[in-house]
C-alpha cells in the first residue's frame, strides 16, 4: 500500500479500505513477496475473484519495493516486541478517520491515537494534552565511528563511546535527585550521565545523586 501511494490500482480510488491482492494466487504457487502483491479496494478484490475483471498489471521491483518490504518488516517486529508486555490490536485507517470525526476530535496526531485506543469500546475520553504518553524508539548501539572533523596532526579519532558506569549503562532509567524521571542518553568519560535536554530539568548528573528504576529498553514511555 506504501509502494502504491494507497490507492486501488484498478479503479484509481484512495478514501476506500484497500486490500493486497495476490497476482500469482497462492494455490498456483505465487510467493508472499511484495513483487507479488498489488494493492486493490475491497469491491475490486471481490471482482477480480470472481472474474468479472481480469487484472493486468504487474508488482514492482526496486527501490521502492525494498523500502515498503523493510517497513513491513519492522512493523511486524514492532507489534511482536509489544505483544510481549502488552495486548495490541490493529485498525485501519479509515476506521480511526471516521472515528475521529464522528466525535469532533481535531485532525492530529493525539486525536488519531485517541481514536485508535478507543475505537472498538467507543468509549467516550475528554481530549486533553495532559492526559498522554509519547513512546520514542531509542537504539541500543551507538553507529557513531569516528568524529565529523579530523584534528591536526592525528587525523580521524575514533568516538569514544562509554557504554556503562558501575551499576548504570546507556538506555537505563534512572531518578535524579528524587524528582527527575531520566533515561541515560550517554555516559561521559568524566563518569557523568547525560540524559535528553528537557527546560527546567537537568541534562546530566553525577551516579551518587540517580536511582535506577529499570535497565535498558529500546522502547521508552514518557508523559507530555
Amino acid at each position: 500500500m506504501i509502494r502504491d501511494n494507497f490507492t486501488c490500482q484498478c479503479c484509481k480510488a484512495k478514501h476506500t479500505p484497500l486490500e493486497a491482492h495476490h497476482i500469482h494466487y497462492r494455490r498456483n504457487g505465487g510467493s508472499e513477496t511484495i513483487k507479488n502483491l498489488i494493492t486493490v479496494c475491497s469491491t475490486c478484490h471481490d471482482l477480480i475473484h470472481d472474474g468479472t475483471i481480469t487484472l493486468k498489471k504487474k508488482g514492482v521491483d526496486g527501490f521502492k519495493d525494498q523500502i515498503a518490504q523493510r517497513t513491513m518488516q519492522g512493523k511486524t517486529y514492532l507489534y511482536s516486541e509489544l505483544n510481549k508486555k502488552y495486548q495490541v490490536s490493529k485498525v485501519y485507517g479509515y476506521e480511526t478517520s471516521a472515528f475521529r470525526k464522528g466525535q469532533g476530535l481535531p485532525k492530529d496526531h493525539d486525536a488519531d491515537a485517541l481514536a485508535v485506543a478507543t475505537l472498538r469500546t467507543g468509549e467516550m475520553i475528554p481530549f486533553h494534552k495532559k492526559n498522554f504518553y509519547t513512546i520514542n524508539f531509542r537504539a541500543t548501539q551507538t553507529r557513531r565511528q569516528f568524529y565529523f572533523l579530523p584534528k591536526k596532526g592525528k587525523g580521524r579519532i575514533k568516538y569514544q563511546v562509554n557504554p556503562s558506569l558501575g551499576k548504570f549503562s546507556k538506555g537505563d532509567i534512572v531518578l535524579v535527585k528524587e524528582k527527575f524521571l531520566k533515561p541515560i542518553n550517554s555516559i561521559y568519560s568524566n563518569g557523568i550521565l547525560a540524559f535528553k535536554r528537557v527546560p527546567s530539568e537537568p541534562s546530566s548528573s553525577i551516579p551518587k545523586n540517580c536511582r535506577l528504576l529499570e535497565r535498558k529498553n529500546s522502547l521508552v514511555f514518557l508523559s507530555i
